[in-house]
């Protein structure tokens, strides 16, 4: 047994013998995974609090799941993920009796990213997240059923710091944080700027080089029409705020296709520059992230009126709710 398999092992008996898991769901999800500092199971309710996964569990409504709440849990990166669920359940098959994970409540939350992943492992459905990607958005609102076969959420922008740059965030974010200064450009933060910014990328973005059939094949879905190549991408999205004649429903898909292929992370970690008049600079930053959290979840609530499927996440949140419910039951 490799040094990595011994490590994984290891990492996923603490998860079984973690007793908050009991009746729970848990959502193996990415983020550093930090297994060298977990010397007992209990230890593992600790990374529920690392950024990725708190980000995710402050999605979920208090009101409605109450002390139930998913168990979030990093696990590293997308590889480490799909290659660590189906460890997680061959261990608990092999010993169900010292393990208080149930099977059919866990889950992995996985990014989009530009490049294709095989998950035929552990999805006997879909063949790769490019594929369980168009599955599960082929249509809105997405489908959850893809979800509940396969077990896998994949995020339907680029990652997860993509939603952080989620349009409606711009007056949100100004409405909930008064005291707080965020600047882009040593301006006042300009979400429309940002976007800007990101088309510009398109053209030297490597990642999208070398993946760029499946890039266009991702976004000629998603508009419903033809794009031969990059330059006709980026002319595409250049029509954003630059075209009087284009619709406010036609200006938000071309954010999304932004969304879906340029990597948001670099101009949200490096670029963005978060303050508080009372707060240290880390605090600030974890008050803004939390803040956007409470925006998917209050979206949550939203789930018999239309407008809540203009979001993700609270479609699978309200999803993974019903699927609570339904097992619980």
């Amino acid at each position: 047994m490799s040094e990595l398999e011994q490590a994984d092992k290891e990492f996923c008996s603490k998860i079984l013998k973690y007793r908050r898991i009991v009746d729970n769901l848990v959502i193996l999800c990415e983020g550093v995974r930090g297994y060298l500092n977990i010397h007992s199971p209990q230890q593992i309710g600790e990374l529920e609090y690392l950024p990725d996964a708190n980000f995710w569990r402050q999605t979920i409504p208090d009101s409605s799941w109450k002390n139930k709440r998913p168990i979030f849990i990093p696990c590293g990166s997308r590889s480490d993920i799909i290659r660590i669920y189906p460890k997680l359940i061959d261990l608990h098959n092999n010993n169900p009796d010292n393990s208080y994970l149930s099977p059919e409540k866990l889950f992995i939350l996985i990014d989009l990213d530009i490049q294709c992943q095989n998950i035929g492992d552990i999805c006997s459905h879909y063949q790769t997240t490019e594929e369980l990607y168009h599955a599960i958005y082929q249509n809105n609102p997405i489908d959850t059923n893809i979800i509940d076969q396969s077990k896998i959420i994949i995020t339907g922008w680029i990652h997860k710091e993509a939603y952080f740059l989620e349009p409606d965030l711009q007056d949100y974010l100004q409405q909930e944080l008064s005291y707080t200064k965020i600047t882009y450009k040593n301006n006042p933060l300009s979400l429309e700027e940002i976007y800007q910014d990101m088309i510009q990328d398109i053209n030297n973005d490597t990642d999208i080089n070398q993946n760029l059939d499946n890039v266009l094949k991702r976004i000629e879905k998603f508009l419903s029409i033809s794009i031969p190549d990059k330059n006709s991408l980026i002319n595409k999205c250049q029509k954003l705020n630059h075209n009087s004649q284009v619709t406010p429903e036609e200006n938000r898909k071309l954010i999304e296709v932004i969304l879906k292929i340029v990597k948001a992370k670099p101009y949200w970690e490096d670029k963005i520059i978060i303050e508080d008049d009372y707060l240290s600079k880390d605090k600030a930053e974890d008050n803004v992230l939390l803040a956007i959290a409470r925006f998917y979840a209050n979206s949550c609530n939203l789930s018999h009126q239309s407008n809540s499927t203009v979001y993700h996440i609270p479609q699978w949140v309200n999803f993974l709710y019903e699927k609570h419910q339904e097992l619980n039951r």
